[in-house]
């Protein structure tokens, strides 16, 4: 096995597993440790793990929880950002719905809605609206990434060329003030950086937990929304900054059945 596909396996390896034993490489690929090391040191240096005592830990901006577990997470936050963006879609509309578990609430939110043409590049988020019969789903084409079910890709990135829509709703994996828009995975990103720019108008849907976070690729500028709703456990710092750069923040309570205003 050349250097480059023990390093993949290892990366998979850490995926599963979240931490690695030199010892256990070195008898695994049956080298020496100081190879398994050299593998170490130059992940690290890619930005890809982080070196510990004896092994090694995926690197926190490159480690991604599976979908169904995240989706559970401060899910009365999302429920109730979700349901603020329900309320900026007519019907009639066309939609794309970006990536992510917020999304996924968002779509619980727009049921109600007549005659909505929607696309997106998530099996599960396409899974949700097929059964809708007053919705049409575009789901594009290209690329499965297995453990999202998501698609990306050349064949995805043609058909966005043809595509325009009403609204572009994102989430993302992380969002800072100077470093924009971040998810973890290069091909999602890049389709989610060309349908910004196929959208006339652009929400950002982000829990207080994305905030302070960056991963590997940027998708955009927070300045580059219309439209930026998260809950009120956001801190009221960053909060402040947002409302100079965004031209319209909405802060939704993180209560449960609680009214939005």
């Amino acid at each position: 096995m050349i250097r480059h596909e023990r390093q993949n396996k290892i990366l998979k390896m850490l995926r599963e597993k979240r931490t690695v034993k030199i010892t256990s490489l070195s008898e695994y690929f049956d080298v020496t440790r100081e190879t398994i090391r050299k593998d170490l040191y130059d992940l690290e240096e890619e930005g890809l793990v982080e070196k510990i005592h004896g092994g090694a830990v995926l690197s926190k901006a490159n480690y991604e929880t599976a979908y169904s577990n995240r989706k559970t997470e401060n899910h009365i936050e999302k429920q109730n950002i979700a349901k603020m963006a329900a309320q900026l879609i007519e019907n009639g509309d066309t939609l794309y719905i970006d990536y992510g578990t917020t999304s996924s609430y968002f779509i619980s939110e727009i049921l109600n809605k007549k005659s909505l043409t929607i696309v997106t590049a998530s099996i599960p988020l396409a899974s949700e609206l097929v059964d809708y019969t007053d919705f049409e789903v575009i789901l594009l084409g290209g690329v499965v990434r297995k453990n999202e079910k998501s698609i990306s890709g050349p064949i995805a990135e043609e058909i966005i060329e043809n595509l325009h829509v009403d609204f572009g709703l994102y989430s993302g994996s992380g969002i800072d003030i100077k470093k924009g828009l971040t998810n973890f995975h290069m091909g999602e990103s890049k389709v989610s950086k060309m349908m910004m720019q196929h959208c006339k108008r652009k929400i950002l849907m982000v829990d207080y937990s994305k905030f302070h976070n960056t991963a590997m690729n940027k998708i955009a500028d927070v300045s580059a929304f219309d439209y930026l709703i998260t809950d009120d456990k956001t801190e009221s710092e960053i909060i402040k900054e947002l409302e100079d750069i965004v031209k319209k923040v909405i802060i939704v309570t993180a209560k449960e059945d609680k009214e939005l205003e």
